[in-house]
């Protein structure tokens, strides 16, 4: 990506020349508490016995260089102090209410920035790695939103951390389908994640398997919108945020088990090789 205020022509050999994409609008929502490094010491103290792996896990969340994470509870939310984590059921049901709450405020902004109205969106594409349903939770972000049912919605599964930017990839696909068409698109773009109600599973999991698990020390929660447009009646756009000028693809061979995410009965669990654990001995 590039400001809008670079040259319309790029020639830099990586990418197209005159996609005339733009993002027009950002938004991003947090949820009101944010959680310190003790706060995962606090919970594993309460719950867990001391073992060599928690006693490394807890050292590696201390030097994270994260001083604060945005959850939607702080370290008393009932939901993480109970006997025993809670399940996969559970947790859908939170991030119905909470993950769609936070999304459609999301929305709001980067349709606010954009300056343009909900019916003039076309298409919907939307990722998350914490939730897994159908209809999903992009079905309910639209209904509050008041678009119009017939928008075309993709909902990306199976791409964990990429997701925001396989989100946009796919969003500017539908654009350039569009733009050949001469039709107007003004794509939605939406991520959330809610990682946080996640540390009991994680924990149980360190616990049971004594195994340095890392993901308990990063992820929060969050969810962030953008616009992209592209460029067919933009007389009625604001100034573009940013241009797209392309992007490029690439897997890094034989890396499927370095780290995964995926489904438990306990919610989303992080899965990774030991390449992460001989790393944080270093």
């Amino acid at each position: 990506m590039s400001p809008s205020a670079a040259p319309r022509h790029t020639t830099d050999e990586r990418f197209d020349n005159d996609l005339d994409l733009s993002l027009l609008g950002l938004g991003v929502e947090y949820p009101p508490f944010l959680v310190g490094p003790e706060a995962l010491e606090t919970l594993a103290n309460r719950y867990y016995p001391p073992s060599a792996a928690l006693k490394k896990v807890l050292s590696i969340n201390r030097f994270t260089g994260i001083e604060t994470r945005a959850a939607i509870g702080d370290v008393d939310h009932p939901l993480v102090n109970r006997p025993h984590a809670p399940s996969i059921k559970e947790l859908n049901a939170l991030f119905r209410e909470e993950g769609v709450r936070l999304s459609v405020n999301a929305c709001k902004k980067a349709i606010r920035e954009w300056g343009g109205s909900v019916e003039d969106i076309t298409h919907i594409v939307s990722t998350t790695c914490t939730n897994s349903a159908n209809p999903g939770f992009d079905h309910y972000v639209v209904k509050q939103l008041g678009i119009r049912s017939s928008v075309e919605k993709i909902l990306l599964h199976g791409v964990g951390c990429s997701g925001g930017m396989a989100a946009m990839r796919a969003a500017a696909h539908l654009a350039l389908g569009s733009s050949y068409r001469g039709k107007p698109a003004r794509v939605l773009i939406l991520a959330c994640e809610i990682s946080s109600l996640l540390v009991r599973s994680e924990l149980d999991s360190i616990n049971e398997e004594q195994q340095t698990r890392v993901g308990v020390c990063l992820f929060s929660d969050c969810a962030s919108a953008a616009i992209i447009g592209n460029g067919v009646g933009k007389e009625n756009d604001s100034a573009p945020v940013y241009e797209l000028l392309g992007w490029k693809h690439q897997i890094i061979d034989d890396t499927e088990e370095d780290l995964g995410f995926d489904v438990d009965p306990l919610g989303m669990s992080v899965s990774d090789s030991h390449c992460f654990e001989s790393q944080s001995a270093h």
